[in-house]
Parts: C-alpha cells; structure tokens; sequence
C-alpha cells in the first residue's frame, strides 16, 4: 500500500449524514476540514447544511452551531421540521446553537465572527456551518479582506477539530464560485446544480475537491424527499 493511501486510511473521518455522500469520499469529510458548500438557489444547499448538523448532534453526540446571516432562526426550525429535523430539542439540549445574524458591516464583522468563535468554543462545537459566505462577504471592500479572515477561520477550526461547511451561493449560469479565492483555501469543493432539462428543472451534485480524499468525480442525482437530501447514481 502507498504511503499516500495508508495516510488517508489513517484519517478521522466526519460522516456526512447525507444519504450516498459518504460513500464518494472515503466515509466522510476529513475531521477539521473546511468543505465549501456552492451551489445555485432553490439546489439543496441549506437542507445538506441542516442535515449534516442534525446528523452529529442527535446521531453522534456532536456539538453543532448554525451561523445564519439570512435565514432567520424561526423559519430555519419550521422549514427543517417537515424533513423531521427536531433543533429546538436538540437546542434545548445543549447540542445546538442557532446564531442569527444580519449581513454585518465592515466594522462589525470582526466583532460578529468573535460572537460566533466564542459560541464554538464553549459548547466544544465539532460541526459548524456558515451561511452564507457570500451574505459575509458583502462587508469586504477588497477580496484580500476575505481572504484573510478565511484563512484565520481554516487555522482555528482546524486545530480544535471542528468540521466546518462554508455555503457560497451562486446565481444560476454564472461561472467561478463566490470572490473567486474560497475554492483555493477550501480542503473540499462540493457544487450543487440545477439544470433545465426537457421535463423541467433537475438537480444534480459533483464534488471539485477533497483533499486526502480519493473522491468520486462523476455526478450524483439530488433527490429531496420527507426525510431529507439524498445522492444518488445519475442517469441521464
């Protein structure tokens, strides 16, 4: 066995909760990685993001924290609870925190990132998610400003071993994701699609990018049902 492939065997791995996904990347995402999450509105990429905190808090006994600067707290827990994803349990719990922000200015994002490192801190979180970068980003006047702090994010959550999703949202038949540098920091790139077909619209999935990771790289149906995202093999 190469030495390569016997370290990525070695590696902890995160699993996803999302149906099919495990299964293209070695069993899950690398522990303290940070995985970007792109994709086109309407693709999946909250539910995924839901799922995949539900999944360590009420499965695996993983501390998660959903920082919002959209999607308000009330409409997250009733949208998430057709697909029987029970956070204000779990909130109750200790095992989840629900951080709603508004898209900050500049001169107080570094204060509203601290409010959330504190919170990952305290409740020794293993599983965060961003939502969005691209509503942060909108308080940066350079692209070096993000750049920056993206790093600082990577550094720290990578050296207490929380598993991080970063959502980047891009607008349906725009090339490139988000300012264009967050697929050069990320440890992994998956990209949610939505595609026009002669029956309509179809969803599908591909992942650009996971380091350590011998990953799939063929396309995978998104499917949503009651119970959540799942992949599946595409047929065409």
């Amino acid at each position: 066995m190469k030495m390569g492939r016997a370290r990525r065997k070695l590696e902890e791995r995160v699993s996803t909760g999302v149906k099919g996904l495990d299964k293209l990347i070695e069993g899950g995402f690398p522990r303290g990685s940070l995985i970007l999450l792109a994709g086109s509105p309407g693709s999946g990429k909250t539910i995924t993001s839901a799922q995949f905190l539900y999944h360590g808090a009420s499965e695996l006994g993983e501390n998660g924290v959903y920082v919002s600067f959209g999607e308000r707290k009330g409409v997250f827990f009733k949208n998430m609870e057709r697909f029987g994803f029970n956070f204000k349990q779990l909130e109750s719990k200790g095992k989840f925190k629900f951080l709603d922000m508004m898209t900050p200015k500049k001169e107080s994002l570094l204060d509203t990132l601290d409010i959330a490192l504190k919170e990952v801190h305290s409740m020794k979180t293993q599983r965060l998610v961003i939502d969005s970068f691209s509503a942060m980003s909108l308080a940066f006047e350079k692209k070096v400003e993000g750049r920056i702090i993206l790093h600082l994010l990577e550094k720290i959550m990578r050296e207490i071993g929380c598993t991080t999703l970063l959502v980047v949202e891009v607008p349906t038949g725009k090339p490139g994701l988000g300012l264009g540098f967050e697929e050069f920091v990320a440890d992994g790139i998956i990209l949610f699609e939505t595609i026009e077909v002669r029956s309509g619209i179809r969803k599908r999935a591909i992942i650009h990018k996971m380091r350590g990771t011998d990953h799939k790289q063929n396309y995978s149906n998104i499917v949503i049902s009651e119970k959540g995202l799942s992949l599946r093999p595409y047929v065409t």
